[in-house]
């Protein structure tokens, strides 16, 4: 999940354009740019386990996997999950190679937990790049970031071998920065898989800088989490962004919003529809800001029908919080 704050910059800046933003293909925009989620340890307001601890969240992510085969890594950057150095027969691909990755997380203190990137992806589908194939892929906050969702999911299904499995850790749009918008439909999912842009359109682009908000100081938050929202962006700084993305400049950001069982719905039907090979194969709900599910070939799909996820998916848009936001600051007198 990436910060809001990353996108704050006047677009004119070279640093926001150097940092922010690519001429990437399909698939590997995902990779170049992502925020793992970065609690690891847990955050307890009023009794409340706002976030994951890492054995939690470890356990959530590699439950379903053979963690003993060969297994893929998705931009880890400087926050492995199955490092390397710990035994684990596994590769990285990320959009910098080793170096630059240092370089890049020169001021981080968990530098030094940047491993070798066996392929960097700069652009195009994964499988464009990488042409082997895995017991696992592992993939954290970077689903919401692919310019084709369908495209994403293929692509990880061709990269298995045969019983493979794809865990993915997911933010949700409820305790994010997203909290105001829509979640993506199934139409557009497809839509967009058919007219197989290279880049996030215009309007997914101003959608973005229109609506995304932090609460308080955060931008992503636990249920029943205090604070005011406030929009992050100006209107100026998404008309810029929207000229940009119509010249073909890509821009970091969430082209896809999720709730847990609207995902699920989500990948169930494209199965259903013959877009996407992949099924679940376990799911688990929210914990503070992000939901884990494990897709594979021969998942069985969910555990209830379809009826029950449309009403669970509409469920979870009816149970958000009050909604107030910060007022301005008055300058003057």
């Amino acid at each position: 999940m990436t910060s809001p704050d990353q996108s704050a910059a006047p677009l004119g800046l070279a640093p926001r354009v150097g940092r922010l933003l690519r001429e990437p293909g399909r698939i590997g925009p995902a990779v170049a740019h992502r925020l793992r989620a970065r609690r690891s340890t847990p955050t307890v307001d009023h009794g409340v386990t706002t976030y994951a601890d890492s054995a939690t969240r470890f356990r959530l992510l590699t439950q379903s996997l053979e963690l003993g085969g060969l297994g893929l890594e998705v931009g880890p950057s400087h926050r492995p999950l199955v490092p390397k150095a710990k035994g684990y027969d596994v590769r990285v691909a990320d959009h910098l190679d080793a170096a630059g990755l240092r370089q890049k997380y020169a001021s981080s203190p968990s530098v030094d937990l940047i491993e070798e990137v066996d392929y960097v992806v700069t652009g195009n589908r994964l499988t464009d790049t990488i042409h082997d194939q895995f017991d696992y892929v592992i993939a954290s906050h970077v689903i919401e970031h692919t310019v084709c969702l369908v495209s994403f999911l293929q692509d990880t299904h061709d990269l298995l071998r045969p019983g493979g499995a794809v865990a993915l850790a997911i933010p949700d749009k409820r305790y994010c920065f997203d909290r105001f918008r829509e979640r993506s439909s199934l139409g557009r999912v497809i839509d967009v898989y058919r007219a197989a842009p290279s880049v996030h359109s215009e309007g997914s682009v101003l959608e973005y800088y229109l609506t995304v908000v932090h609460k308080g100081d955060a931008i992503s938050w636990w249920a029943g989490a205090p604070g005011e929202y406030e929009l992050h962006h100006t209107l100026e700084q998404g008309e810029a962004a929207a000229e940009q993305a119509r010249s073909g400049i890509y821009h970091d950001l969430h082209n896809w919003v999720f709730t847990p069982h609207h995902f699920r719905l989500l990948v169930e039907d494209l199965h259903t529809l013959g877009l996407s090979p992949l099924r679940e194969k376990a799911f688990h709900k929210t914990i503070g800001s992000e939901f884990f599910i494990t897709l594979s070939a021969d998942g069985r799909g969910p555990d209830v029908d379809r009826d029950e996820l449309l009403r669970l998916s509409a469920e979870e848009v009816r149970t958000t919080d009050a909604v107030v936001f910060a007022k301005p600051a008055v300058h003057g007198p």
